[in-house]
């Protein structure tokens, strides 16, 4: 049968009718719904589509969209976790911050761990976790007449919360001062509860493991033995003595720690005494093995390292090494670079460039009042006597010489102002400024001249060569660059031979505008060792270091 084609039109006029009141039936009925159930929808629609529960990535924007994923799903937050077969974690906190430090700390890393334990100067339990006292089996004798277990004492004794009896006497240096007697015991009793894994490491509760980094080091980079005597970490001094910093991380081998424990049933006991004379439990940790082992830290800095992402030396010597460990980060920052790592676009070794990238460099900006960037590399000071009387001893000891100095650093104390153009006076040319000789365009029905036959020969092959090394020369500048930011204050101008973000400062309560704090970043100058250094062509993985 053949259809005319007003008939046809007809049917496909009555369809669409039919179509718009379907739709409209449909929707009509959403157009009161609130703005939550939207929302709700919205969630559920993103959730759906995902596979689990999807969120804002709240580290997201438009400075590492490169780096992280918009969204963060965290259905399976274990999921690229490494094999820790083998490898122990040991955590070391205490009573009174340990329900401030240790949950975001179960809430990420730990939740994939399959095993860890959890040392502090109290038998307490955080939901399912227990917590156990280092120093449960200390000498009675020897924390009797000792002052350094007052705290100890009166926790024992607390009838409310930790943090309540704490708060009230608001003295944290007893905390400090109890601290130290925790290392050794907390080895002894650690081999007795988790003997025979190849590998522990020992943290602090604000201290960050970068878990795929450490294990993939530990097994296959490092090329080194558990079955060997090892203690790595990294490398402080005091009074001379080498010791791995507590803080960091540090790791010792299952040989070692067996031998340690099971060899020397004295050494706990003669330590404990011997703490009341030292400053350190970390530190007693050196000493014992170097007394009763023969064995000294083997250096892995900048891999683990006693900074945290927002003061941590980007530049040379951070840059394409990996990262094992940070230090004094608080609960919001684990989450924070937990949450980095939950949503990087890639697997592959998380770099200390990768944390800059990543978390710092959105933040990044030309200055930024009532803030310090922690520059204190070179300083410039007033050359008053009484002003240099003033100054913060550090500041002297790094202060440059007035007759090393150039115009500009010669005024840098002056202000901020000033104090900004000293890294400013190290750029370098940008590459569109590179062309010497350029070539100006001859009309044609102009003469020729003797010039162009000069400007010829600066175009020549030879020529490009020259230019070529001169582009690597001006590329070397770049990455020989020595000053990145400023910091002025109190009329000292202090610059940095790294980049670092920093923390703020108090604003002055008077109007003396020299009492304010300044800090301001080269971007320029940042940009163009970055550019310069190019990419990481391999993770610079070090060696451990006797």
């Amino acid at each position: 049968m053949i259809v005319s084609p007003s008939r046809r039109l007809r049917i496909y006029g009555a369809v669409a009718t039919l179509a718009l009141i379907a739709t409209y039936m449909h929707t009509r009925p959403r157009w009161n719904e609130s703005p939550f159930e939207y929302a709700r929808d919205y969630y559920e629609s993103v959730t759906n589509y995902f596979g689990g529960p999807v969120f804002n990535n709240t580290l997201y924007s438009e400075g590492n969209a490169h780096m992280v994923n918009q969204y963060y799903n965290s259905s399976n937050p274990c999921a690229n976790f490494p094999d820790t077969d083998g490898v122990m974690l040991v955590m070391k906190t205490g009573a009174t911050e340990v329900f401030d430090r240790m949950p975001t700390h179960l809430l990420t890393t730990l939740k994939c761990l399959p095993d860890f334990l959890i040392f502090s100067d109290m038998e307490q339990q955080v939901g399912p976790y227990h917590i156990y006292d280092a120093l449960a089996e200390f000498e009675e004798s020897a924390k009797a007449h000792n002052s350094d277990f007052d705290l100890y004492r009166d926790q024992k004794e607390c009838p409310v919360s930790q943090k309540s009896c704490v708060d009230a006497k608001r003295d944290g240096q007893k905390a400090w001062n109890l601290d130290k007697y925790k290392f050794l015991p907390m080895m002894e009793q650690t081999w007795r509860m988790r003997p025979g894994r190849d590998w522990y490491i020992f943290a602090e509760a604000d201290t960050y493991i970068f878990w795929a980094n450490i294990v993939h080091w530990l097994k296959k980079e490092s090329r080194l033995s558990p079955r060997e005597k090892l203690y790595l970490g990294s490398r402080s001094f005091i009074g001379g003595t080498p010791f791995a910093h507590g803080g960091s991380g540090y790791i010792l081998s299952g040989a070692l720690l067996k031998h340690l424990i099971e060899y020397h049933p004295g050494m706990v006991k003669q330590y404990n005494v011997k703490g009341a004379h030292e400053c350190c439990g970390d530190l007693m940790l050196a000493q014992a093995l170097e007394e009763y082992e023969n064995v000294k830290i083997r250096q892995v800095w900048p891999m683990i390292n006693g900074e945290k992402p927002s003061t941590l030396p980007y530049g040379p010597g951070h840059w394409c090494e990996p990262i094992l460990s940070m230090h004094h980060m608080n609960a919001e920052e684990i989450s924070s670079v937990w949450q980095f790592e939950q949503t990087r676009k890639t697997d592959r070794t998380l770099l200390i460039k990768d944390l800059y990238e990543g978390l710092i460099k959105p933040k990044m900006q030309v200055s930024r009042q009532n803030w310090d960037n922690l520059s204190d590399d070179v300083c410039y000071l007033n050359p008053d006597p009484e002003a240099q009387l003033r100054a913060d001893a550090h500041m002297r000891e790094r202060k440059k010489n007035e007759d090393e100095m150039n115009d500009v650093e010669k005024e840098a104390w002056k202000s901020p102002e000033n104090c900004a153009k000293v890294c400013g006076s190290q750029d370098v040319p940008d590459e569109d400024e590179w062309d010497l000789n350029p070539i100006v365009a001859r009309k044609d029905d102009e003469p020729g001249t003797a010039n162009d036959t000069e400007l010829a020969e600066d175009t020549s092959p030879s020529d490009a060569a020259a230019r070529e090394e001169w582009k690597k020369s001006l590329n070397e500048k770049k990455r020989n660059r020595s000053c990145f930011q400023y910091r002025w204050h109190e009329e000292v101008c202090c610059t940095a031979k790294s980049f670092k973000l920093g923390a703020p400062k108090a604003a002055p309560d008077d109007s003396n505008t020299n009492a304010k704090w300044v800090s301001g970043w080269h971007l320029k100058g940042i940009n163009d060792w970055i550019d310069a250094m190019g990419e990481c062509k391999k993770p610079a993985w070090k060696s451990p270091e006797s």
